[in-house]
């Protein structure tokens, strides 16, 4: 993912937004979809966030690439 991809790293779903990528990954995280789970809890985060929390750390993680204590580092 790079800062102006809105395309899922995990299923090529295309939301056409940060906000929308968001949004698909708190739906399939609501539904225990465990490729995008595992997906964010190795390069967002590894906590249960909202969709508005969600979009900024995507950002930052399109800025700067995996980061930080709330995630799985692996």
């Amino acid at each position: 993912m790079n800062k102006t991809d809105s395309v899922c790293p995990v299923c090529g779903a295309a939301p056409g937004s940060v906000e929308g990528l968001a949004e698909h990954f708190v739906a399939q995280a609501d539904d225990s979809d465990i490729a995008h789970v595992m997906w964010l809890n190795r390069n967002v985060t590894k906590y249960q966030v909202a969709a508005g929390e969600l979009t900024v750390l995507l950002r930052h993680y399109a800025d700067h690439g995996p980061s930080g204590a709330g995630r799985v580092a692996r």
